[in-house]
């Protein structure tokens, strides 16, 4: 019995990259957040749920990334350097309360808010920060074969 094979070439269909140059900053002093941590996920649950970044990313002494990702669309960004954040749990950081006087001018935080914590964005503006402020974290749109400039701030 003889038997007779037809071999053909199959490209492998080769990844598209992308490329992102992100800077991180200090959200107090503006200065470079040099050695944070980017973590980009492929999917919106992942930064709150604890799931595996699909990429984790380190700072230069100048607070710059820049590093070839896959191209997929897009990825959800989250930067940390210590216990400083970009995003925390679905809520968006935007300074830290230096006196009570903008504690007074700014919405309600629970737990209250105290001199040197962290303020967040009112993204419904109602007032007051609580589970209905809650967003995704910031979504970085790749075009394939793009370099996509990003700047973010850890308070």
């Amino acid at each position: 019995m003889a038997a007779s094979f037809l071999f053909s070439s199959c490209d492998k269909e080769t990844s598209t990259t992308s490329n992102v140059a992100i800077t991180v900053t200090d959200g107090l002093t503006g200065a470079a957040s040099a050695g944070a941590t980017v973590k980009l996920y492929d999917d919106v649950n992942k930064p709150n749920t604890g799931e595996a970044p699909a990429y984790t990313l380190t700072a230069d002494a100048s607070g710059k990334i820049s590093a070839p990702v896959a191209y997929i669309g897009g990825y959800y960004i989250v930067a940390e350097n210590g216990t400083r954040k970009s995003y925390y749990g679905g809520l968006i950081p935007i300074g830290i309360f230096k006196t009570q006087s903008d504690i007074d001018a700014s919405p309600k935080q629970t737990p209250a808010a105290t001199i040197g914590s962290v303020k967040f964005k009112d993204t419904n503006g109602d007032g007051v920060i609580n589970d209905a402020d809650k967003t995704h974290a910031p979504l970085l749109f790749l075009e394939a074969g793009q370099t996509l400039t990003y700047s973010t701030a850890v308070y």
